[in-house]
């Protein structure tokens, strides 16, 4: 496997572990009550959070080797 396969890898599992926050944020936002639309946007919020700090983690990590 080459070196662009790794990080296209890399950055799906990043992808994914940020789908899987957004999925439990917006499943305990509606579980206190909150309306769709702020479970969506909460939702969203945490996988903008998420998946940028998984690509800067990715870069960090890639400056230093």
């Amino acid at each position: 496997m080459n070196e662009s396969s790794t990080i296209r890898l890399w950055i799906l599992i990043a992808g994914l572990a940020s789908l899987v926050v957004a999925l439990v944020t917006a499943m305990l936002k509606t579980s206190v009550g909150a309306s769709p639309a702020d479970a969506t946007l909460s939702g969203g919020a945490a996988f903008a959070t998420a998946f940028g700090l998984g690509l800067g983690i990715l870069g960090a990590l890639r400056r230093k080797t």
